[in-house]
């Protein structure tokens, strides 16, 4: 009997992957900076990790959403464009871990260039390092001046550690409120979904994914 929990888990693991296809194709919408949904599939981006929707970084000495940047960057590079994106894993929430390219560009490799995302190096983002490197010395997007790795801003957010530079980072304070959801269905029904971190009323709880994006 000690063996069923295992099994279970094998077998919804398996069922999850069967229902990813190997492959998606399609003009996308960008969810945040390393995330896509292509007719219905969310592609989270392999190897790499941006920054988060409501994480803050330091440039010239200001506080900056960094991670709405590298959204807004991902969105410009596909905007009304077709993008294929070739399956490598699936992960525990179900979403395809893909490979992604547009007009002959690799977007996970173009993101970390760019300085938008960092090689997710527990997750294979090892064949990233050379072009993250590159985007270092050349003090593109993040590395323009402090940020705090976006695995260890999701771990601990108010506990900020930079990178690059000795320069502390301190995170945009949440704003005081007293708004409460029980629930995603309350939260639709304020018109307020999805809910940031940091913004009124977001919750652990209500962020199934730990993702920063509650009742998304």
């Amino acid at each position: 009997m000690r063996s069923l929990p295992l099994l279970l888990v094998i077998t919804l693991t398996s069922t999850a992957a069967a229902q990813v296809p190997a492959s998606v194709t399609g003009i996308p919408t960008v969810t945040d900076g390393d995330t896509l949904v292509i007719r219905g599939v969310k592609v989270r981006l392999f190897g790499i990790d941006a920054p988060e929707s409501s994480q803050q970084c330091i440039r010239a000495g200001k506080s900056y959403g960094c991670g709405r940047e590298a959204a807004f960057a991902l969105a410009d590079l596909v905007r009304n464009k077709t993008v294929t994106c070739t399956r490598k894993d699936t992960d525990r929430y179900g979403r395809m871990v893909g490979v992604c390219t547009v007009g002959g560009t690799e977007i996970n490799r173009w993101l970390v260039t760019q300085g938008w995302a960092l090689p997710y190096l527990q997750y294979g983002g090892g064949v990233y390092s050379a072009a993250a490197s590159q985007a270092k010395a050349a003090r593109k997007g993040v590395y323009a001046g402090a940020f705090q790795n976006p695995w260890d801003y999701r771990k601990n957010p108010a506990n900020p550690a930079t990178a690059g530079t000795p320069r502390p980072v301190t995170p945009a304070p949440a704003p005081a409120s007293n708004v409460t959801y029980p629930n995603c269905a309350a939260v639709r029904a304020a018109g307020k979904s999805p809910l940031l971190r940091g913004q009124p009323g977001y919750s652990t709880k209500l962020d199934r994914d730990g993702d920063g994006r509650a009742c998304e």
